[in-house]
């Protein structure tokens, strides 16, 4: 008998078991975990680079904030776009800004709760994440704002929306000691104002004494008008007792400038976009009426570009009718924008277009057609989404990469 017991194995086996399958139970556990670790650690990572891209524009448009309340703002982004939040604690946020290379680098520390893997002991993973940008040398940049100030911007408040974001876009341009930046400001409405100091001028069609023209123009008759040569040949009409809106600033670096006429911009009329992008394109251009940007060659050599922002907040209502913009061809008009936006951008002109708490489907395809490309192209509805357009735009002309 003890000869028998001593031979019999069964209880090695059971024994053997029992621990094989702790092993096994504990290493299925600790797979399931750690793959659930990934999972939200691509979360925290995707989430960190967004916050630490939002820490350089909010610091890029509020260079009176400090430190603290740029990482406090950061922070509420950060936790506002992370999608995982339960079973997860982050502490130790912090971003640290280099001002001698402008680099910002996002760290925090993060605990995840286990699950299976707590049988053996593991009841956290804690990876490590952190995320570094580089904001970039400003490169020589002339923009043309093209700005809606129809009379539908002053309903809910929109007119002051965009004041607000536009002025954000040239504080954030204008914000680094090396900002080599020329900025333009295209009010447009049913007309646009090309200035009343410009009376007599070569390519003004018109022979209004000093003190009578107001600075209001109409259309050159077609194709002329979707073109920016022949002034002289074929000069612009002026137009009188029409609303028309504030006049042109040309290219300028001296923001204070800027800020003064999106200040006062005002809302009155109707809308015809395509004045506002062929008057863009002017103001851009290296030749009259407006002579303040650089040839290509000379643009070229200083490695700059030269950008076009169309805001809009609804349809074309008017059409021309030559030289006014009396008639209501809405089809004719929206033509005349696509042929305006194609001859933009073929002058090598990069176009960003927004279209503001827009319903109309077809000024929207044509808007999203009309940028350089369909990231160009935005659709905010609310004052928040607009600031965060133009945050966008200004982080993409002053070249912010991650480099972590």
């Amino acid at each position: 008998m003890v000869r028998s017991f001593l031979r019999n194995e069964n209880g090695n086996i059971a024994l053997l078991f029992s621990v094989l399958i702790f092993v096994i139970l504990g290493g299925a556990g600790m797979a399931i975990d750690f793959q659930r670790a990934a999972s939200i650690r691509a979360d925290l990572q995707q989430s960190a680079d967004a916050a630490v891209l939002a820490a350089i524009r909010i610091s890029m448009n509020q260079p009176t904030l400090t430190p603290a309340e740029v990482e406090a703002k950061a922070k509420a982004f950060f936790d506002g776009n992370r999608r995982t939040k339960s079973d997860v604690a982050t502490s130790n946020f912090k971003i640290v800004h280099d001002p001698s290379t402008d680099f910002y680098r996002l760290s925090f520390d993060v605990d995840i709760d286990t699950t299976l893997t707590r049988a053996i002991g593991i009841d956290k993973i804690a990876p490590m994440i952190e995320s570094e940008a580089k904001l970039g040398k400003p490169p020589y940049l002339e923009i043309a704002m093209v700005l809606d100030n129809t009379g539908s911007m002053n309903d809910f408040g929109k007119l002051g929306d965009l004041k607000t974001a536009a002025t954000n876009l040239v504080t954030s341009l204008h914000s680094h000691p090396d900002a080599d930046v020329r900025i333009g400001l295209v009010p447009f409405a049913q007309y646009v104002n090309v200035g009343a100091d410009n009376v007599g001028a070569s390519w003004l069609n018109g022979a209004s004494a000093p003190g009578a023209f107001d600075g209001c123009v109409g259309s050159r008759d077609y194709p002329a008008n979707t073109q920016d040569a022949g002034f002289n040949t074929t000069p612009i009409p002026e137009v009188a007792g029409e609303p028309c809106p504030n006049a042109i600033v040309p290219l300028t670096g001296v923001k204070s400038t800027i800020d003064t006429a999106i200040t006062g911009m005002t809302g009155n009329g109707y809308t015809y976009i395509p004045g506002g992008i062929a008057w863009g394109w002017s103001v851009l251009s290296s030749g009259a009426p407006f002579s303040e940007g650089l040839s290509k060659t000379d643009l070229a050599a200083r490695n700059g570009k030269k950008t076009m922002i169309v805001m809009t907040d609804g349809e074309n209502t008017r059409s021309p009718d030559y030289p006014t913009h009396g008639a209501a061809n809405i089809t004719n008009a929206n033509q005349l924008t696509d042929e305006l936006c194609d001859a933009v951008k073929d002058d090598e002109i990069e176009v960003y277009t927004i279209a503001f708490a827009v319903t109309d489907m077809t000024i929207k395809h044509l808007l999203e057609d009309c940028g350089t490309t369909p990231d160009h192209y935005f659709e905010p509805d609310t004052a928040s989404e607009l600031n965060a357009t133009f945050d966008k735009i200004a982080s993409n002309l002053r070249a912010i990469s991650l480099s972590k």
